[in-house]
C-alpha cells in the first residue's frame, strides 16, 4: 500500500474532504476519530454515515454525528491491525442495526492512477454508450459521468462508468457480461474511462471489494496503486436528516 506521504496532491484533496478530516491524520501512526460535520454523498442517493479508512501507518474513522460517541466507545480500543476484522465489522454492525438500514456495509480496496503511471489497454473496440441506450441512460444518472462500453450488436457485454461526485478525482466503475470474461474487455473499458478522467485533468479512481483479486489486478494492469483499505457504510439519501442534523436529504 503507498504512502500518502508519496500521494499526488490531489489524493490528499480527496480523501481529507471525504473524511472531513487533517491531512496529519493520514500520516501520523494510529487510529484517529473524526466527526463528519457535513453529510457526504458517494454517488446518486448514496450517504455515507460511517467511512473507516486504513492506510500504510494510520487509520481515520469518520462518523456522523448520530453515531460519534458509539463509533468511538466501540472501537477506542482498536489498533490499526483490528480496523478490518470481522469482529470490528461485526462490532459496527451492531451500531448500524440499531441506527438504520444496511444497504451497503462492505469491506474495499481503493486504487488511484495519474497520468505517469497510466498503462493504457485495448484488446476490444471501445465506444461511448449512446445516451439513449437504457443501461447507459440508467448509469449516466446514477454516477453522473460518461459510459464507453464493448458491444456484440446491439448487445453491451462490457460497460465502464464513471461517477463524478468529487471536483478533484473521479472514479471508474466496470462491469462485463459473465460469459464474455477472461478476454481483456474489462480492461478494455476501465483503460478508455482512465483516459477520459486524466484528459478532463482529474486524478482517476478505482474502487473493488476486498476479496476480487480480478478486479484488483485489471486496476493494477493498468497502472493503479493501492493506497486505501476501507470499511464503509453507505445508505439512501432520505437518512440524511437522522445523521446530519438541519442537512437537506437531496
Amino acid at each position: 500500500m503507498e504512502s500518502p506521504a508519496v500521494w499526488p496532491p490531489p489524493l490528499t484533496t480527496y480523501v481529507t474532504q471525504r473524511l472531513q478530516c487533517a491531512p496529519e491524520a493520514l500520516t501520523e501512526p494510529g487510529v484517529h476519530f473524526v466527526v463528519a460535520r457535513e453529510r457526504r454523498l458517494r454517488v446518486w442517493r448514496y450517504v455515507i454515515p460511517l467511512w473507516l479508512m486504513v492506510f500504510d501507518r494510520a487509520a481515520v474513522v469518520s462518523s456522523a454525528p448520530e453515531l460519534a460517541r458509539s463509533v468511538e466507545e466501540l472501537l477506542q480500543a482498536a489498533t490499526l491491525a483490528d480496523l478490518l476484522t470481522e469482529g470490528t465489522k461485526a462490532t459496527l454492525e451492531r451500531v448500524i442495526v440499531e441506527s438504520g438500514p444496511r444497504e451497503w456495509f462492505r469491506r474495499a480496496l481503493w486504487l488511484y492512477c495519474t497520468r505517469e503511471m497510466f498503462a493504457p489497454r485495448a484488446a476490444a473496440k471501445v465506444l461511448p454508450v449512446p445516451p439513449d441506450h437504457p443501461e447507459g441512460r440508467a448509469l449516466r444518472e446514477r454516477h453522473r459521468g460518461e459510459v464507453f462500453g464493448v458491444f456484440r450488436g446491439r448487445e453491451l457485454i462490457s460497460r465502464s462508468s464513471i461517477k463524478t461526485e468529487s471536483d478533484v478525482a473521479w472514479e471508474v466503475a466496470v462491469a462485463t457480461a459473465e460469459r464474455h470474461r477472461r478476454r481483456g474487455l474489462g480492461a478494455s473499458v476501465v483503460s478508455r474511462a482512465t483516459e477520459f478522467i486524466l484528459d478532463h485533468g482529474r486524478l482517476a479512481l478505482y474502487h473493488c471489494e476486498d476479496t476480487n483479486e480480478a478486479s484488483r489486478r485489471l486496476a493494477e494492469s493498468l497502472g493503479y496503486r493501492v493506497f486505501a483499505r476501507e470499511l464503509a457504510w453507505s445508505v439512501d439519501a432520505m437518512w440524511v436528516p437522522w445523521f446530519w442534523e438541519g442537512a437537506p436529504s437531496s
